[in-house]
């Protein structure tokens, strides 16, 4: 009866054209495996129509439809984990906690109170140098060190511009947090010598060192924190060493040797018996599986270069280093070790030399990862403890509670040295036992391993 009716066959046109599409996508949604079409009907012919027509798809349309269900589903599973396991870590950190607290674990917390050095925390009268000060836990460091309270914090970085900034960032926050509060005029605690200090090359070492002499007649406490991470072979530095060997360790012993004499003197210009410490950055690297052979530690011989393995071998000469200078420093000094986790920091982003340009977006994944990370500030709170606890033993080891995150903890049981033959490197995190210190403890490292160092 349609052609009797001229003057609404648009509208049963229009709705035809509307039933159909109903249903097309009903039939898709119940039948998903059955390839449906109905290209090529003719609606405006509606008193013609007799069948629907059905079309298969081509064996390459239903790879693709294939392909993109797939990655639509894989796309929804991952963030549906991504949103999951962000939601961990503010869990696990309470839980680890309580767990501590529970097992007896020791916990040490920088209270709001401890700003500006009003609280239990204090860095009053220290003068202290933190190398690589200029960027993450260095320069964190160096901002809770002026905070606290300290006479002097001196930055060494290897672009004197940078230090110049961070130097300028540091008062600002100093002066805004603490001097409103007291009404005393702002004096700056923080220095920046003259010169910049390249530890992957000696002549600047020794140029920075002399440089101090201008800003500070002593130092009280020194902490070795600059570092670089899976950088290439080639160039090595002026001296001809690896350069991860050369700026993480090699440098930074040298540049011990250089301020011998400024650790040995008291304020008031003599030798006294004022107490002295030397921090020793190293990292959760230090305990990979990887052999560190002494006998080629600049990777000269045959072996081929590994980046990341011989980051692990200089972080782990760090504390080789440090237990050498523990047992052969006088009593006034102690020295201690001390490992920021992971922690987000530029580390990840100018290291990683062996991936391709075109997989850069992993470095900035490695280094925003903030499902099991920690902010720069939470990563230096393990070199704070290590500076300004006053409980510390020389010897001690500071670490996250959990590997990687947590509060600053102490290393036990072994305050005295940092390896013992057989016993996992002597590294064991008190929350997670003695099994987890032994698996990622290390292998192989012995008390004889440091004095064939040294």
């Amino acid at each position: 009866n349609f052609p009797r009716c001229t003057h609404i066959e648009p509208y049963i046109r229009v709705n035809i054209k509307h039933a159909l599409t109903t249903i097309e996508v009903l039939l898709k949604r119940s039948l998903p495996h059955v390839p449906l079409s109905f290209k090529g009907l003719d609606t405006s012919r509606p008193r013609h129509v007799k069948k629907i027509m059905v079309r298969k798809y081509t064996p390459r349309e239903l790879r693709q439809k294939k392909a993109t269900i797939k990655f639509a589903k894989t796309f929804i599973a991952l963030s549906t984990i991504l949103f999951v396991l962000t939601s961990l870590p503010s869990l696990l950190l309470m839980l680890a906690g309580y767990a501590s607290a529970y097992l007896g674990v020791e916990a040490w917390r920088m209270s709001p109170g401890d700003t500006c050095g009003l609280g239990s925390h204090s860095a009053s009268g220290k003068v202290a140098v933190v190398t690589g000060a200029n960027s993450g836990v260095g320069y964190e460091a160096a901002l809770s060190l002026a905070m606290l309270g300290a006479e002097k914090v001196v930055l060494g970085c290897r672009d004197v511009k940078k230090c110049t900034y961070a130097k300028a960032l540091i008062d600002a926050t100093r002066s805004t947090t603490c001097f409103p509060r007291s009404g005393a005029a702002y004096e700056s605690n923080v220095h920046v010598p003259v010169a910049g200090l390249d530890l992957g090359d000696l002549s600047s070492v020794r140029s920075w060192s002399e440089a101090l002499a201008d800003v500070t007649p002593y130092v009280t406490t020194l902490v070795l924190n600059a570092g670089v991470m899976s950088t290439p072979l080639e160039p090595r530095t002026p001296q001809g060493l690896e350069t991860q060997l050369g700026v993480n360790h090699v440098g930074h012993a040298y540049l011990v040797r250089r301020l011998e004499a400024f650790l040995e003197t008291s304020p008031g210009g003599e030798v006294g018996e004022v107490e002295r410490r030397i921090v020793a950055l190293s990292s959760v690297a230090a305990q990979t599986p990887w052999s560190t052979d002494l006998d080629d530690l600049n990777w000269s011989g045959s072996r081929s270069f590994d980046s990341l393995r011989a980051y692990s071998q200089s972080k782990r000469l760090n504390l080789l280093y440090a237990q050498h200078l523990h047992s052969s420093t006088p009593s006034n000094v102690k020295v201690l070790a001390a490992h920021p986790g992971y922690s987000r920091t530029n580390l990840f982003h100018n290291g990683w030399s062996f991936l391709p340009s075109s997989l850069s977006w992993v470095k900035d994944l490695a280094r925003e990862n903030l499902v099991f990370s920690m902010s720069p500030y939470e990563g230096a709170m393990m070199t704070v403890r290590a500076c300004v606890d006053p409980g510390l033993a020389s010897g001690s080891y500071v670490v996250p509670l959990l590997w990687g995150v947590g509060m600053p903890v102490v290393s036990e049981p072994r305050p005295a040295r940092f390896y013992e033959k057989g016993v996992g490197g002597g590294v064991v995190y008190p929350f997670l036992g003695t099994a987890w210190s032994k698996l990622y403890g290390g292998w192989g490292w012995q008390v004889e391993d440091a004095e064939k160092l040294a």
